[in-house]
């Protein structure tokens, strides 16, 4: 096994453990987001997908602030958990902060796709920029524990699967099947633990 075939399968690995903690609303997404995006920018790189390399450098960055957000006393509006823990609230997305979100996902998609169509030799660079797009407002709205960002989530795991596998990364086209399927759940457990916690 050649190391972006290893990379690919650990990466793929760990991402199991970080849907379950996503899922759960647990901190420790935030540690598994912090290795994933690392290992990513080499692995990008070698198989010339740079939208996604750009964006593994935003979500390391992201996964440190997510962590911070989720984690720190005093930030948001806070609820106890069931064995007494302060954590952040899952709240819904106000309509205002999507309509920011969707006007800057549309200038982020357009200024990547002419970048990467331009500077790069991408054989994707629509569908590229678009998942990166998404990928910045979601992981955003990730950190901000909205409801919201598993819509986000579905979106782009349905196009990754198609590039993915056309950039043959199986492991991480499979694990992004996975992520599909876990976003429709994780939505209706959040919304739940949303419920629940009043």
């Amino acid at each position: 096994m050649d190391l972006t075939s290893f990379l690919d399968l650990f990466v793929s690995t760990l991402g199991i453990l970080y849907l379950w903690w996503e899922y759960r609303a647990h901190w420790l997404v935030w540690v598994a987001g912090i290795i994933m995006p690392a290992v990513d920018l080499y692995l990008y790189y070698a198989v010339g997908l740079y939208g996604d390399m750009m964006i593994s450098g935003y979500y390391l960055l992201a996964a440190v602030y997510g962590l911070l957000l989720w984690t720190l006393p005093g930030y948001g509006r806070r609820v106890k958990t069931s064995n007494g823990k302060d954590v952040l609230a899952i709240t819904s997305m106000p309509l205002s902060v999507a309509m920011y979100l969707l006007v800057a996902m549309l200038a982020i998609w357009a200024m990547t796709w002419w970048f990467l169509a331009t500077y790069t030799n991408s054989t994707v660079p629509v569908q590229d920029a678009l998942t990166n797009a998404i990928s910045i407002v979601a992981m955003w709205a990730m950190a901000k524990k909205y409801l919201q960002q598993w819509w986000l989530w579905f979106v782009v795991d349905i196009i990754d699967v198609y590039l993915l596998a056309y950039k043959a990364l199986p492991f991480k086209a499979g694990i992004h099947v996975a992520y599909t399927v876990f976003a429709v759940l994780g939505y209706f457990r959040w919304r739940k633990m949303m419920a629940d916690a009043g």
